[in-house]
């Protein structure tokens, strides 16, 4: 009835290519241009052109369920989505393609804004970790990234770029255990990891901090102290390493450690 009554999706779905299939609880139908599916909750709605393809094979409703929506328009006018009944979606715009996002990840995606958020629009679906340990969705602005027990985090901006220096989740670093956070004076943002923080302020940019010097940072005061936050990464002196300060330096020596 869906398809006899409604031209528009007649045009987008194009003509039947397979017989209607599915059980009493679901119910589609494949068009040569999308799907058209039905269950009891949602009512009939359709799914086509790239977000059908990325639909179809990131698992199709096997995995994602039906459609929840049509193909819609998002808020800011940019985009395209379809919601799906296992709690996943799938965006798309000209520049990024159609993406899946899902789970824990899509929850903290939401929590954030959507695409009008910090992250802007999901660049790719949601995939594992090169390091097998979790899984993450690459935004336009940065990552979110779940680890089992840990849940999903976020790091974007400069926090981020300095992250992928380092070598993103494989790196010394490791695991984001926070969102970027508003520091304790409101002068800056950081994400604590595995491994270490990085931390930002618009004067000094995106610096990484680890092990025992980030140890004795802390014990001071962390960016509250005399030191101030950290200007510089880490890096190699005579005998050990070091990083520099608004207020001074710490340094780590291999000798006497």
């Amino acid at each position: 009835r869906r398809y006899a009554t409604d031209p528009g999706i007649r045009v987008e779905l194009g003509e039947p290519v397979a017989p209607e299939a599915g059980d009493a609880q679901l119910r589609y139908r494949v068009y040569s241009g999308g799907r058209m599916y039905w269950t009891p909750p949602a009512g009939a709605h359709e799914v086509h052109g790239a977000i059908a393809a990325t639909f179809v094979a990131e698992g199709g409703h096997l995995r994602h369920g039906a459609p929840l929506t049509d193909e819609s328009v998002t808020p800011d006018a940019v985009g395209r989505y379809n919601h799906f009944a296992a709690g996943t979606s799938v965006y798309w715009t000209p520049s990024t393609g159609a993406r899946q996002v899902g789970g824990d990840i899509r929850s903290l995606w939401s929590a954030m804004g959507w695409e009008l958020g910090v992250h802007g629009y999901p660049r790719s679906s949601e995939r594992a970790t090169p390091n097998g340990r979790g899984r993450y969705n690459d935004f336009q602005n940065g990552g979110i990234y779940w680890l089992p027990g840990l849940g999903a985090r976020s790091v974007h901006g400069e926090i981020y770029r300095t992250w992928a220096r380092f070598g993103w989740e494989g790196g010394r670093l490791g695991f984001p255990l926070t969102n970027e956070t508003s520091t304790p004076d409101g002068a800056g943002r950081y994400n604590h990891f595995e491994g270490g923080s990085v931390y930002w302020t618009p004067a000094t940019g995106a610096h990484q901090i680890e092990g025992a010097i980030r140890e004795r940072w802390a014990s001071l005061g962390w960016e509250r102290s005399y030191l101030g936050y950290p200007t510089s990464d880490e890096y190699t002196v005579p005998g050990g390493r070091r990083s520099d300060f608004q207020g001074g330096s710490i340094t780590w020596d291999a000798v006497s450690r």
